[in-house]
Parts: C-alpha cells; sequence; structure tokens
C-alpha cells in the first residue's frame, strides 16, 4: 500500500490502507445496533450483513509468496471463505428452514451468488441430490441473499454517511 495509487483509482499509500481500515471497521460494526436506529426506527441488525459485504466486496484469491511446487501463486483469502461459510450456514434458517439441507450444496449455491463459476448441475451430482432439488434450494438461497444484501447495502451505506466516509 505504501506505493501510492494510480491516478483515478481512489486513494493509495497510507490514506488507502486507512480508508480501508476505517470501512472495514464500520462493516464489520453492521450487526450492532448505534445511531442508526435513530435514522430509522424499523432498523434491525443481522448478523448476515456484514458477512455478505466481505463475500460480495473481498477479493477470493490473494497472491501466495510460498514458493512451493505446490503453488500456483495464489491462495484462498480467508476472510472470504469464512464470510461464504458463514452466509451458507445462516441460509438453514434464513431461506431453508423446514428442508432437509446437504451440507456441500448449500455452501456451492452461496460460492456461486458470490462469483465462483460452477454449474449448479455440476453442484448437484457433487452433493449426490437431484438437480430439481438443487435448483429449489438455489431459488430460496438466492431470494434470500437478494434481499439481505439490498439491505446490507442500504445499512453500509447509511453508517459510512453516519461516520463521515461517504456523503
Amino acid at each position: 500500500m505504501g506505493g501510492g495509487g494510480k491516478r483515478g483509482k481512489g486513494r493509495g499509500g497510507l490514506d488507502g490502507a486507512a480508508l480501508a481500515g476505517f470501512i472495514k471497521r464500520e462493516v464489520l460494526g453492521l450487526a450492532i445496533p448505534d445511531t442508526l436506529d435513530e435514522l430509522d426506527p424499523n432498523w434491525e441488525p443481522r448478523p448476515v450483513w456484514p458477512r455478505i459485504i466481505t463475500a460480495r466486496y473481498a477479493v477470493r484469491a490473494v497472491p501466495c509468496i510460498c514458493k512451493l511446487p505446490c503453488c500456483s501463486g495464489w491462495r484462498s483469502n480467508n476472510d472470504w471463505l469464512i464470510a461464504v461459510a458463514d452466509i451458507a450456514e445462516l441460509a438453514i434458517s434464513g431461506a431453508l428452514s423446514g428442508c432437509r439441507v446437504n451440507f456441500n450444496l448449500r455452501h456451492a449455491i452461496v460460492r456461486r451468488y458470490f462469483g465462483e463459476r460452477r454449474s449448479l448441475v455440476e453442484a448437484a451430482k457433487l452433493a449426490e441430490v437431484d438437480r430439481h432439488t438443487a435448483s429449489a434450494h438455489a431459488n430460496r438461497v438466492i431470494t434470500y441473499l437478494k434481499d439481505e444484501e439490498r439491505k446490507a447495502r442500504y445499512a453500509i451505506e447509511a453508517r459510512l454517511k453516519v461516520a463521515g466516509i461517504v456523503e
């Protein structure tokens, strides 16, 4: 970060790192009620929101400098993996209550929603479930995630405005 940013690409160097830290603090605080209660009395924090923001905007892979023969030069970003795993667990009660839920299928649906390229048919085969079951579960999970992501975006925008980070 200390090398400076490119023109027109936002803040660079220590300013960019500091701003990223401020934003991350606000994202992680999404599940904690604070001054937003005064802005919207119906606002209710949800534990899935910081995870959704992280899964949507964090990079899925980061450079790896281990130089081992098995390394492709990239490794999974732990923040993204944890966010996706947490969302998959929260999707049980939020989208799939009353269903028998396959762990592999649920994780594949959430990872797919957040940008991992995998077909639903392939995920169904891996999870050993019928493709129609996979499709029904995917529809429920995606509907849930779209609704929660919309609410999370509203909440983070309001939170960043209150913090003075955005106008």
